[in-house]
């Protein structure tokens, strides 16, 4: 049974709230019908869903059939990519999505030395694939505030070298090249450079591709050499809370990362004692 809930008219469109059955879920879908063109532009609205609400595609699929009409291979999966790509919905394991419309999408405004550094590799080295990751980054979640900012650049194994060189001519005596945690230590001063290698299938930045997203940052606080020893464990009950009740989480993105960085099993470990709802069912 469907009950529209509410509309709304604006000089273009209409906006249809409707409450429908995925599975046995009661769920509030929006449908936006643009009234020049006749096209329907599928979002989905998760007001009333929880980490616990998930739903599989082949229910998605069922929904959006339903009220729209549309049987086709094609629209219906257009409709899921859609809802994917805006962060209407997000993969929470294989084949499993939940509705996350109440949070946000993550994002960070860098320090001016850290958008220095990345527009600098951006321009001498523009094929190169790399990320940022600035300590201060981490303030948004932790109770004791980090004071004196590293800045972590993630580079591709094969051209770091050429990129580190490139950066100690810029900027001599505070750049380390993969260093040791006490070589991290001894020569520390504020906004340090610290390059490191960037693995494969690291996820990329929504807004550029050398930001890195929540998700990276999650793995490698937990698993990575340097910075998980840099990052107390103490803060983790503070981090993975707050960053699982605020933002979107793509956790296939995430394990994916953990997997190539050979930690899945310690990365899950910390998920489950801290976000325990966040591994359910999502390594199968």
């Amino acid at each position: 049974m469907v009950n529209t809930a509410v509309m709304v008219f604006t000089d273009h469109e209409i906006l249809i709230n409707s409450i429908v059955n995925i599975g046995s879920k009661l769920i509030l879908l929006p449908f936006w019908f643009n009234v020049a063109h006749r096209k329907e532009v599928i979002d989905m609205s998760h007001e009333n869903l929880t980490t616990d609400n998930q739903f599989s595609r082949s229910e998605y699929f069922a929904a959006i059939e339903k009220e729209t009409g549309k049987t086709s291979s094609e629209a219906l999966a257009y409709a899921l990519r859609k809802d994917l790509a805006n962060g209407e919905i997000i993969r929470i394991g294989r084949n499993k999505y939940s509705s996350q419309k109440n949070k946000l999408i993550y994002s960070h405004t860098y320090s001016e030395e850290a958008y220095c550094v990345a527009m600098e590799i951006k321009t001498e080295y523009p094929d190169v694939d790399f990320r940022i990751f600035e300590l201060i980054q981490l303030n948004s979640f932790v109770n004791h505030q980090i004071a004196h900012n590293t800045i972590f650049i993630s580079v591709e194994n094969d051209v770091i070298d050429f990129v580190f060189d490139s950066l100690r001519q810029k900027y001599p005596g505070r750049i380390m090249l993969k260093p040791r945690l006490k070589e991290y230590y001894r020569y520390l001063v504020d906004n340090q450079l610290v390059l490191i290698r960037l693995p494969s299938e690291s996820p990329k930045g929504l807004n550029q591709p050398w930001e890195s997203k929540l998700e990276k940052i999650l793995v490698d606080i937990s698993v990575d050499k340097l910075i998980s020893r840099i990052v107390s464990p103490g803060e983790y009950e503070n981090i993975f809370p707050e960053a699982f009740s605020r933002y979107h989480i793509d956790l296939n993105s995430m394990f994916r990362y953990s997997r190539r960085k050979g930690a899945i099993d310690k990365f899950t470990a910390i998920l489950k004692e801290y976000v325990p709802f966040s591994v359910e069912g999502s390594r199968k």
